[in-house]
């Protein structure tokens, strides 16, 4: 392991969002070789996410998945097969795109087409953010509906990839201006894409993932204008963090949740419990001591319309 090759990615996880290019240059750099086994998974979604989706470097990033492949070994994880076959399928090697996605099926011990499935859902992740609303809307929908047919009914190796595509792009999709989210086939796949991520993060997650599940669904719900449903999702993360969560160790979670469980109550006509919300996230988030959360906070709170803190 190299601690400067490290020390880079760490650097492109910093700021990939904020300046893609610079990301893009310090990728270029990296030698997957270089790092640790557990780091490469990261490196894999960095690849697509930056010279793929920001820049649209498609053949760039399908040929920086050879040397990752090779550093990985001869039995690469199912992460980087999926987002191999997805760089190479968006990169336009079709021969490519095929083998992985057979080796694929192979490594998870299922059928291609469901391999098939799950990179055709990788790819779309990375493709919708850029689509018009419409576009966007008819591209999510048909990849996600085959998720819900009777060969997906049962638990798989790749359940927690359905999961993790799914959450990225409902995320996605709520990152969109309030008003694309009147378009009533994108308010449709964007509520069917978050419900989509629950349920197999039920099937293949941790109660973190549930509860981070809960709390997506509140904050489509908010988005969408339902209040009562946005409250129950959010009262259903929170009985998960007071249920599991005894060390305290999720408490920016648990700041953000109330957020939404705030805004949702203020709609709702519960100002008693409005403000309770309110005033439990702005008590957490002081003891963030950290710029990024704080920064994060303040803009998620501004989104929702919630009123100045007191005394602020």
């Amino acid at each position: 392991m190299d601690e400067s090759t490290v020390s880079l990615l760490d650097q492109v996880n910093a700021c990939h969002d904020d300046d893609p290019s610079s990301a893009a240059a310090m990728l270029r750099r990296i030698d997957p070789a270089a790092l640790p086994a557990e780091r490469l998974p990261g490196l894999a979604f960095l690849l697509n996410h930056v010279l793929g989706e920001k820049l649209g470097a498609w053949p760039e990033a399908h040929a920086a998945f050879e040397p990752l492949l090779r550093a990985a070994g001869a039995e690469p994880p199912l992460v980087l097969r999926r987002q191999a076959a997805a760089a190479a399928r968006l990169g336009g090697d079709d021969t490519a795109a095929q083998g992985l996605r057979d080796a694929l099926a192979a490594a998870a011990g299922l059928p291609a087409a469901r391999a098939e499935d799950v990179i055709a859902l990788t790819a779309a992740s990375f493709r919708v953010p850029a689509l018009a609303s419409g576009d966007a809307a008819q591209v999510a929908s048909a990849v996600t509906r085959v998720f819900e047919t009777q060969a997906w009914e049962a638990a798989n190796p790749i359940d927690a990839a359905v999961a993790a595509c799914a959450n990225n792009m409902a995320s996605g999709l709520l990152e969109r201006p309030a008003g694309d989210l009147q378009h009533p086939a994108l308010r449709a796949v964007v509520e069917d894409t978050a419900r989509l991520a629950e349920r197999f993060w039920l099937r293949a997650g941790n109660w973190v993932h549930h509860e981070r599940a809960a709390y997506l669904r509140a904050m489509v719900a908010n988005a969408l204008g339902e209040a009562a449903q946005a409250r129950s999702h959010a009262m259903r993360a929170l009985a998960l963090l007071d249920q599991h969560d005894t060390a305290d160790a999720e408490l920016v979670d648990r700041a953000f949740i109330e957020l939404e469980r705030a805004r949702a109550c203020r709609d709702l006509g519960f100002g008693n419990e409005a403000q309770t919300s309110l005033d439990h996230a702005d008590a957490l988030a002081a003891a963030f001591n950290d710029a990024g959360l704080d920064a994060w906070f303040a803009k998620r709170r501004a989104e929702l319309g919630t009123p100045a803190a007191r005394g602020g």
